[in-house]
């Protein structure tokens, strides 16, 4: 014969009505999301963005890919100190032909400027998508006209880290 196990009435409400609220859960809004917000659209928001920031010095990883050479395909770090390009490191092999890098390609003001260029003419493709921290150009995708081969650029920035150390 079994014993009889009986919960008191009051004790058995309060066990259901925290498993109860157990259940409902709470949801926690990510903290990296909602510091960052939405990331820019437009250009114009983009660059404001930037520009409320005011990052004169910077590193930021630039990749890439053209019709060039290999040794510009590659991931190189840029240091960039109050507002200047002081240097690019390849970060596969060392860069050959520095005199092939401008700071137009590889600086975030630079890329705004190509992309402000871009929009003014008419060309078959312009996608960017922008950081939504800081506001710089994360992804550009670019083909200047659909019947030329080598006209396309893709530049990718990553590992960026405001007041560059030299």
């Amino acid at each position: 014969m079994m014993a009889e196990f009986r919960m008191p009435t009051q004790r058995l409400q309060v066990l259901l009505f925290g498993l109860m609220l157990a259940g409902c859960g709470t949801v926690v809004p990510d903290a990296s999301a909602e510091k960052a917000g939405e990331a820019p659209e437009t250009l114009g928001e983009a660059q404001a963005l930037w520009s409320d920031k005011n990052i004169v010095s910077y590193q930021v990883t630039v990749q890439q890919n053209c019709f060039c050479t290999a040794g510009l395909r590659q991931p190189m770090r840029v240091t960039v100190v109050d507002g200047k390009l002081v240097d690019v490191k390849g970060l596969e092999q060392p860069i050959q032909d520095k005199g092939q890098l401008t700071a137009s390609r590889l600086t975030i003001v630079g890329l705004f400027e190509f992309i402000e260029q871009s929009t003014q003419r008419d060309v078959h493709k312009l996608n960017v998508d922008y950081d939504a921290r800081y506001g710089f150009p994360r992804y550009i995708d670019y083909d200047g006209h659909e019947m030329i081969a080598d006209d396309e650029y893709q530049y990718e920035l990553s590992d960026f880290r405001a007041g560059a150390a030299r």
